[in-house]
């Protein structure tokens, strides 16, 4: 009776571990196609932040220095040029993010217009300043939200498989 249920037990064990291996497998297959997906989301994420970020700063050094009505000129095509890239790349960022840098170039090219003395507004250049630090800190946010979740993922994983 002994060896039938020491047979038994050997048998059930077998069959277990084939299943916990067949589930490991899949899982880390389910995994890396989980970090692909949502890995090239976070990269074009990541590209269109630091594109806006850069735009944004080329706006907010460039306005310091409008003197003539060609250079303005020159400068509110820019900024044309700017809203368009960033209408682009919009569908990419948080809503949040994508109200604050928005309201920079539409506001900036009324204070601009505005502004017939041939001096920069302190606004203007303020507003080019508070988008390309709203940047800044949401391309931060989505690193530290990469890393964090890289973390979690792989702590899950080995706590899923036992290792």
């Amino acid at each position: 009776m002994a060896v039938l249920g020491f047979l038994f037990r050997s048998i059930i064990n077998q069959l277990l571990t084939k299943d916990i291996n067949y589930y490991k497998a899949e899982l880390a297959t389910q995994n890396t196609r989980f970090q692909v997906s949502y890995g090239g989301i976070f990269e074009k994420q990541a590209h269109a932040k630091i594109e806006i970020y850069s735009r944004l700063l080329e706006l907010s050094l460039g306005g310091q220095h409008l003197r003539e009505a060609k250079q303005w000129n020159a400068y509110r095509d820019q900024i044309r040029e700017v809203k368009n890239q960033y209408h682009q790349l919009r569908v990419l960022l948080t809503e949040d993010l994508d109200k604050k840098v928005l309201d920079s170039p539409t506001s900036s090219h009324r204070i601009l217009t505005r502004s017939t003395d041939g001096h920069t507004p302190e606004e203007f250049i303020n507003n080019f300043e508070k988008a390309k630090n709203e940047a800044l800190k949401e391309m931060r946010k989505l690193l530290s939200n990469q890393y964090s979740l890289n973390n979690h993922r792989k702590s899950n994983l080995q706590t899923s498989i036992g290792t």
